[in-house]
């Protein structure tokens, strides 16, 4: 039976393309979302530069699309007040998702690198935000990370806006190419910590496979080489950022009196060494090692520091930023020292398993490695299975 051709929809409404349905594109809404009572939407789910305004269309689920509010003809401040020349007087509407998230991230994500309030200045940094649409972008996904690590039943839902937010936050970055100034060097900063973090997350959480390990090493490795890519970025404005009256100043304060090696490893990572050492791997891999165990050394005192109870998530999440870019590629290798390293940093993983972030992480990353290379290695493993199967 030959299929009768139709004319396909190029300004259909967002449910219908995403369906692939043929849509009739009535507004405010179309045939196919009244007769499903979906959300019908047209246009950009995303924060831009220059809004455009939409037309208003009532929320009666909550599946598919992005909430859009009813706009009341009686409420509404265009039905009184009349609207610049040459702007429309329909009034705009609101995209309630992106105000969920923003209400989350000020009052609860942000709060995971700061549970204690120790950090006035950190709520200042979001003024920086509302002014740079690649920042909002990205801070946004990293809300809806976090909600759909909170809600099991919105899991797909948050995780896929997050992802949508996180490729139009990149596509805004790179079109606008911004060049380092007074002005930019705060959002370009927070953007490459937020995306680190954000991806970092992503790959310790949405693991596809737990059974494929070989599959999470290759997207570990990747977020690595990605990370340490968007962090070039910040290599012109160090000097800007550490400048006297920069709202990060304290931060990178803290940061460069917290991650400094003392040159003593604890037992766990002593022991580790010496096995490195005796392997006579050459020099290249023997020094890219000493930067990756001392680094973690440093992070494991960070977590361990008392009198800064803020600092235990952010030093498990520098040790990916210390580690050299070369560390990555002996992972991507598979070299079995450099997966025994990770499996110690997954210590700290294991030790911060109830924060969103990471969850179980850990455990799932000491086990793995341990399967992966088999009994010949568990000597080199000791620590890390101790840890989360501790002896009675």
């Amino acid at each position: 039976m030959v299929r009768r051709a139709h004319k396909k929809s190029r300004n259909g409404c967002l449910e219908c393309k995403r369906r692939h349905v043929k849509c009739d594109e009535k507004r405010p809404i179309c045939s196919n979302c009244t007769a499903s009572e979906r959300i019908c939407e047209y246009g950009s789910r995303w924060i831009n530069s220059t809004p455009t305004p939409r037309p208003a269309a009532p929320v009666s689920s909550l599946s598919g699309g992005t909430p859009t509010p009813v706009a009341s003809p009686s409420l509404s401040p265009a039905a009184t007040t009349p609207s610049p020349s040459g702007l429309s007087d329909e009034p705009p509407a609101v995209n309630m998702l992106h105000v969920e998230l923003f209400h989350n991230l000020y009052s609860s994500t942000h709060r995971t690198f700061d549970p204690n309030g120790f950090l006035h200045w950190l709520p200042s940094l979001f003024s920086h935000a509302i002014t740079t649409p690649y920042l909002v972008n990205e801070m946004l996904a990293l809300s809806a990370l976090h909600l759909s690590t909170l809600y099991p039943n919105k899991r797909d839902y948050y995780h896929y806006h997050a992802a949508q937010l996180q490729t139009h936050a990149l596509s805004i970055f790179q079109d606008s190419n911004p060049q380092v100034t007074d002005e930019t060097c705060v959002p370009l900063f927070l953007f490459s910590s937020i995306m680190g973090i954000h991806m970092l997350c992503d790959t310790l959480i949405y693991r596809e496979n737990n059974d494929d390990f070989d599959y999470f090493v290759t997207r570990f490795a990747h977020y690595l080489r990605l990370h340490h890519g968007v962090r070039t970025i910040l290599r012109e404005a160090w000097p800007l950022l550490l400048a006297a009256d920069s709202v990060v100043k304290p931060a990178l304060d803290l940061g460069m009196a917290l991650y400094k090696f003392d040159g003593a490893l604890d037992p766990p990572l002593h022991a580790l060494w010496d096995r490195i050492t005796a392997a006579n791997l050459g020099p290249e891999l023997t020094d890219l090692y000493k930067n990756a165990v001392e680094s973690l050394q440093v992070c494991t005192n960070v977590t361990s520091t008392t009198d800064n109870p803020h600092a235990g998530i952010n030093g498990v999440i520098t040790w990916p930023v210390l580690v050299k870019v070369e560390f990555g590629e002996a992972l991507t290798a598979r070299r079995p020292e450099a997966l025994v390293i990770l499996a110690h940093w997954a210590v700290l993983l294991y030790r911060y398993r109830d924060s969103w972030i990471f969850g179980d992480s850990g455990a799932y990353i000491i086990e793995s490695v341990t399967r992966y290379l088999g009994d010949g290695w568990l000597g080199w493993l000791e620590g890390p299975l101790e840890v989360i199967h501790p002896r009675s």
